[in-house]
């Protein structure tokens, strides 16, 4: 299921699961297709949700740039496991 997302969200959601969850980084490595339930959809968002709190907001709570594109992922696994 992780092939609906492009390989740049795919790269950033591997960097944010070798630093928050990197016992979830068989999911992006897998050469099989992965499918995507609500529990292990929901451990992949708290992955990325951990690294926009840790580098992806500006000192007024407003996301960056880099956060900009961590809730796009969030948004892009959530949509993966509530189209099942």
């Amino acid at each position: 299921m992780l092939n609906k997302i492009n390989s740049e969200m795919l790269d950033l959601l591997r960097q944010c699961l070798a630093t928050n969850r990197p016992d979830l980084l068989w999911v992006v490595d897998s050469e099989e297709i992965v499918s995507i339930d609500e529990q292990l959809g929901n451990e992949l968002r708290e992955a990325v949700a951990d690294e926009l709190i840790r580098i992806g907001l500006k000192n007024n709570d407003e996301p960056n740039d880099l956060g900009k594109k961590l809730e796009e992922l969030i948004d892009q696994i959530g949509r993966l496991f509530f189209l099942i």
